[in-house]
């Protein structure tokens, strides 16, 4: 069929196809080579994700200690605790209060309308009734800034419930230089022993 075509006709195709060709090459079976390619990569790499997620257990949820016994032992175990977060973030202990006074109740009475409550026997009735009660200890530790916040942070990922209720960090009366002083007050929380037992269903 192309012999029949004049010479000239027959050299320019002969130029113009492999131009064709190689165009068509680069624009488009180069490009949709490398798109295949990229998919064949993304498909290889979600499955790899998708069998690692298979393989991986569900983790079980953490099971802090809510409370602890009301016991003799309880004080020194919670600094035993408190000082083994210190230690794992770089901190020391240089003070503590294992048991802070209960704050001062407040409120004035009303004599012209018979009286208010008193707020120290309200909260006095609440605890009897409440099976579990909040203490709060001081403990003071010297470190940087930083391990200061790893200490912090260790307290609320602690195994035991504790609450971190006040934090006050000073430079003064630290005879290392670059360390500061933090007094740390945690509420932690132990079972009541004047709490009335629960009332069940009749037997």
């Amino acid at each position: 069929m192309l012999s029949s075509l004049p010479p000239q006709v027959q050299q320019r195709l002969a130029v113009l196809v492999p131009i064709i060709a190689l165009v068509v090459s680069l624009f488009v079976v180069y490009p949709g080579w490398n798109n295949w390619r990229d998919l064949v990569r993304k498909a290889e790499e979600k499955r790899t994700k998708l069998q690692t997620l298979k393989n991986t257990p569900i983790p079980m949820a953490a099971a802090k200690q809510p409370a602890a016994a009301d016991t003799p032992s309880e004080p020194p175990e919670f600094l035993a605790s408190v000082r083994e977060v210190a230690a794992r973030a770089g901190c020391s202990v240089v003070g503590f209060d294992l048991t802070l006074p209960p704050a001062p109740a407040t409120g004035e009475k009303e004599l012209a309308l018979g009286g208010n409550p008193d707020p120290a026997k309200e909260a006095a009735e609440k605890a009897k009734k409440s099976l579990v009660k909040p203490v709060r200890g001081k403990i003071e530790i010297e470190a940087d800034y930083q391990h200061i916040r790893e200490f912090l942070q260790g307290i609320q990922n602690a195994p035991r419930l504790y609450a971190i209720a006040g934090v006050d960090i000073t430079s003064t009366n630290v005879e290392t230089t670059g360390l500061l002083r933090a007094t740390v007050e945690i509420e932690r929380y132990v079972l009541n022993p004047e709490a009335s037992a629960p009332i069940g269903p009749a037997p």
